[in-house]
This record gives structure tokens, C-alpha cells and sequence, in this order.
């Protein structure tokens, strides 16, 4: 399966990696969130993905007191240190991601220039559009196609920007764990990948919402033809959940999670008669509670739908939505959002064309979905484009 156009690695403009040209055959992804570490290995045979092996560890427990970036990034290595060994995992080349306010995604249309050209202008082309000091970011771009604007012809580009010092901080923390960062992606552009390789070429001629839902940040994208059209991330997340019931009900995180997870949304009528019927009224309570920030959650996507549809030349409808991360498993989540925006809802499942049956009926398959991102990044490998 052909994978959708990749953005050329941030990584290869920082000085203190220094890669050599021998592309590896294997590497393995390690998707650094806010709460957990997810590892996924997948072995490329022929044209086909296969899925080799996926961990997850939790890393710093929400409920805990606050603790110090070094405390917090102390416990990010120990959790690798720990799959690599209980794992016996020998791979050092490893891909890793980035996301939140400090990586800013525009769809800008610049001077035509061919790559090269660009590649040596980029900042002085990239400056107007990049809200933070030009010398504080790398920037990477990817030329989507030509395009006429008020007569002239330009090149429709996507500008990616991380700050250096978010990338640096993963950098340094795979190192510290004694291993080779080779790519570093940002979170949308992974989940694209994930999505390509689990839908029909038919499916990815489609339009999809896709709204990965972390704990802290959640990554809204709008894909078009395969490619990412519209890019945002916002702090509308699962920890918003729990957090709102926290504020109301006064307990402590770890009840709220529970609580969360136990009851979840109530969206039909029917839904809340039978809770009513039962005289479950904490379920009715939650729900309320809950409905809040998952309103502000589909605000955003509409936000998002809203700017797609006007930018877009072409008038295209969006065809589906595909909900991913942790906090797609609250429950009523998905069926809230599909009658918020008329459209069907889907909780991806990034193991279901590259796992074997054993792997799939393992478990419930809606557990997958916190691995879309790190799924993504397996696909990558050094000197990717």
C-alpha cells in the first residue's frame, strides 16, 4: 500500500545526532505521551505491515503529587530501560513524535521553487507564517502541488515548526536510554499513516475527521485523498474528563478516572430512561458532568470542519470520522460525537489489517486504539522523506 507523502524528518537539522547513511531494515517506534509510553515494532514484508510487538507502561500516575519535569522525565527513561530489558529488545534506531502548542502546522501557499530551492529559503519563506522566533524552530515542509492565486503560480506547501527544545527533550531522553532517534514525526502525520494502512485504497480516496484523543492533548486532523488537509491540536482531552468531575463531585483523580471510565455518557433518550428507570442517578449525575467538555471536544472539531470546508476548492463532504487515543474509550464518546455532527464514527483500531487473529482476539479490540500514533511511526525509517 502506497503510504501518504511524509514530511522530511526535523531531526536531520539537529547537530548533536549524528546519523550515519546505512538505512536500517528494522526499527521500532516509541510514542512518548503525558501518562504512558507505547512501543510498537512492525516488519515491512514485501508491501505488507506486519505487527511484531506493542507495550505499553505507564509512567507518571496522574493522581500522584506534583512532581519535576527531571523527576518526570527520570521516570519516561525508566519505563523504556524497562521494555527493552524484561523485552530483550536489541534495536537501538528508534521514532519518535512530537505534538501541542509548540508544533504549529500551516497550509501555505508559497513562490514556486522546486525542493532544492525551497530547502535553502525555507526560513526566510517559512518567517510570516510561524508564530514563534524563526531561530528557535526547525522547520520542515512538504510541496502538496501547484496551484493559481490572483494570477500567479505558486506551490500549495505544508509547513511543519517544532521548537527545539521540545524535540531535544525527546531526543535526549532516547539517548539517555542508550538509543539512536533517527526520525522525529509529529503525532497527525502518524495517525495518517496508521489510517492508511488499515483502510482500502478506495476508503483513502475518502474525506475523514480524525480525532485522536490523548490525556492532554487531542490531535484533530482532516484527511483528504490520503494526505492531511487541516492540522490542529487542542487541550480539550481525556484528562478534561476527569478533571470536570473532580470540580463537581470534589474527589480525588483516581476516583474520578474510575468513575469516568464505569459510567461514561449517556446520549440517547433511551439511554438516560433506562438509567432513570433504575434509579441510577449517578449515572444521570456523571453524564451531565461529562457532557461539558465533551462539548468543548466537538466545538473544536466543528471548528476544524468549518475551516476544511472553506478553504477546500473542491466542496468535498466529509465521509466519516475516526476517533483514536485513550480517550476514545469513554464511553458514549463516539455515539455523542456522530449525532453532534451527522456523521458515522469509528473507533480505528491501528492493529486490524497488520496483526494476526491471536493478537486480535486477545483482547477488546477498542484497547488498540491508544497505538495509533506509535503504529504510524513504525512505518517511518531514517532517510524518509
Amino acid at each position: 500500500m502506497e503510504l501518504p507523502p511524509q514530511l522530511k524528518p526535523i531531526l536531520a537539522k539537529l547537530k548533536k545526532v549524528k546519523l550515519p547513511f546505512v538505512k536500517p531494515k528494522e526499527s521500532i517506534a516509541i510514542d512518548i505521551g503525558s501518562y504512558s509510553v507505547k512501543i510498537v515494532q512492525l516488519k515491512l514484508v514485501g508491501n505488507k505491515w506486519t505487527l511484531l510487538r506493542y507495550f505499553s507502561v505507564p509512567t507518571v500516575n496522574p493522581a500522584m503529587a506534583e512532581i519535576t519535569p527531571v523527576e518526570k522525565r527520570q521516570l519516561v527513561v525508566d519505563a523504556i530501560l524497562k521494555i527493552f530489558s524484561e523485552q530483550k529488545i536489541t534495536l537501538k534506531d528508534v521514532i519518535t513524535s512530537v505534538s501541542g502548542n509548540s508544533v504549529i502546522v500551516r497550509y501555505v501557499k508559497l513562490p514556486k521553487l522546486n525542493p532544492e530551492q525551497l530547502a535553502k529559503t525555507i526560513q526566510f519563506e517559512a518567517e510570516p507564517f510561524i508564530p514563534f522566533p524563526i531561530q528557535d524552530v526547525n522547520i520542515s515542509f512538504q510541496i502538496l502541488g501547484d496551484v493559481t492565486e490572483d494570477g500567479a503560480q505558486k506551490m500549495e506547501t505544508i509547513l511543519v515548526a517544532a521548537k527545539k527544545e521540545i524535540i531535544q527533550n525527546k531526543i535526549d531522553i532516547l539517548i539517555e536510554c542508550g538509543l539512536k532517534p533517527v526520525v522525529v514525526d509529529v503525532d497527525s502525520f502518524a495517525i495518517e499513516n496508521a489510517l492508511s494502512l488499515n483502510t482500502t485504497q478506495e476508503e483513502l480516496n475518502q474525506v475523514y475527521l480524525v480525532i485522536n484523543c490523548g490525556t492532554t492533548t487531542t490531535n484533530i486532523s482532516i484527511v483528504e485523498d490520503g494526505t492531511s488537509r487541516v492540522v490542529r491540536d487542542v487541550f480539550t482531552a481525556s484528562s478534561s474528563f476527569t478533571k470536570a468531575l473532580q470540580r463537581n463531585l470534589q474527589i480525588d483523580w483516581k476516583t474520578a478516572e474510575e468513575k469516568k471510565m464505569k459510567f461514561g455518557i449517556l446520549v440517547t433518550p433511551e439511554e438516560k430512561e433506562e438509567a432513570l428507570a433504575q434509579g441510577n442517578d449517578e449515572a444521570l449525575q456523571l453524564s451531565t458532568i461529562l457532557m461539558s467538555p465533551a462539548r468543548e471536544l466537538v466545538a473544536e472539531c466543528q471548528r476544524s470542519i468549518d475551516f476544511y470546508q472553506t478553504q477546500s476548492a473542491t466542496e468535498r463532504q466529509i465521509n466519516k470520522v475516526y476517533l483514536c487515543g485513550g480517550g476514545s474509550l469513554l464511553s458514549g464518546l463516539d455515539k455523542y460525537i456522530s449525532a453532534q455532527v451527522h456523521l458515522p464514527v469509528e473507533i480505528l483500531n491501528p492493529f486490524a489489517k497488520i496483526a494476526d487473529e491471536l493478537v486480535l482476539s486477545s483482547e477488546d479490540p477498542k484497547n488498540f486504539t491508544q497505538y495509533a500514533v506509535a503504529v504510524g511511526l513504525a512505518t517511518r525509517k531514517r532517510g524518509d522523506l
